[in-house]
């Protein structure tokens, strides 16, 4: 895990391309994790060809929303997050977060 500064591109099709720059964490050599208007998100990314220091994204690459609602800075919610996940084997990850997790949100367990 590597903190890096994204710029991320969105380009919609009727409207002029918006950025914004934000702290992100590299995962591999091509996924970032992000928080961006409350929402936490692994993208795929590409190191800048202007500045190697950046990394790019933009909607048009894959992307996927881990989480909504999310309150904090990456800062404050990605690294534990990757410590929590690299403490677990992948059976432990869909049981206890993909399976059980949403479960106990509606009061039942497995």
């Amino acid at each position: 895990m590597k903190l890096i500064t994204l710029i991320y591109t969105y380009d919609a099709d009727d409207e002029e391309p918006l950025s914004e720059t934000l702290p992100a964490y590299l995962i591999g050599s091509d996924r970032a994790i992000f928080v961006s208007d409350g929402q936490l998100w692994a993208h795929e990314v590409r190191r800048s060809e202007v500045d190697p220091e950046y990394y790019v994204g933009s909607n048009e690459d894959a992307g996927i929303i881990l989480a909504e609602n999310v309150t904090g800075t990456a800062a404050d919610v990605i690294p534990a997050l990757i410590e929590r996940w690299g403490g677990m084997t992948a059976l432990n990850f869909i049981v206890r977060d993909l399976v059980a997790a949403p479960l106990l949100e509606l009061g039942l367990t497995i």
